[in-house]
């Protein structure tokens, strides 16, 4: 059908490029990554001077699972642009579901120094550093999440397990008390 309406308007590359990020993203959007990546390939194909289809190649092949390939886009993207912070953030989460620690711990280094205000880049941190062992840099990266975003249930949950795993129970019953409280308060439940 889309050659279809290529040939009665003859469009320029770069219209194509922009009608094929608009269908990737609904497709992304949609949660079909299978059918997004078709139209990346042809956004990209249209535009290769644009990193954002690569980019959304490795967010799709990462929503199907396929966290090598997901690795190679996001590569791609930073051998081209090193200082695209989403495809390195994107990267380390795939990195820690590989369980590929000390590699997400040094690309979320670098992430978090440019989003100091991210909470979800410490808490990913967080895990990379308790993933290679390291306990203490992984409560301070943590203890960040909660500080940036302290309504965040996960952060508080897991900050929690951490410190039990440190004999801190004290510390650990704060964060597990706070988590049954922003249960309640999300159930609209009162206090």
């Amino acid at each position: 059908m889309l050659n279809w309406y290529n040939s009665i308007f003859s469009l320029t590359p770069k219209d194509k490029a922009k009608m094929y990020r608009n269908l990737s993203r609904r497709a992304i959007v949609a949660g079909e990554p299978s059918e997004a990546i078709r139209y990346l390939k042809e956004w990209a194909k249209n535009d290769r001077t644009d990193v954002e289809p690569v980019y959304q190649m490795g967010v799709a092949l990462s929503m199907m699972g396929d966290y090598a390939r997901a690795t190679g886009a996001f590569d791609k993207v930073l051998k081209l642009r090193p200082n695209h912070v989403m495809a390195a953030y994107r990267k380390s989460a795939v990195l820690l579901k590989l369980k590929k620690f000390p590699e997400a711990a040094e690309n979320l280094e670098r992430v978090v120094e440019a989003m100091a205000d991210d909470a979800r880049a410490y808490y990913l941190l967080g895990l990379a550093y308790e993933g290679m062992g390291n306990l203490e840099k992984g409560v301070a990266a943590m203890s960040k999440a909660v500080e940036l975003d302290p309504e965040e249930i996960k952060y508080h949950q897991h900050l929690g397990f951490m410190n039990v795993r440190r004999d801190d129970h004290k510390t650990a019953a704060e964060h597990f008390t706070k988590v049954m409280e922003l249960e309640r308060e999300h159930n609209g439940e009162e206090s």
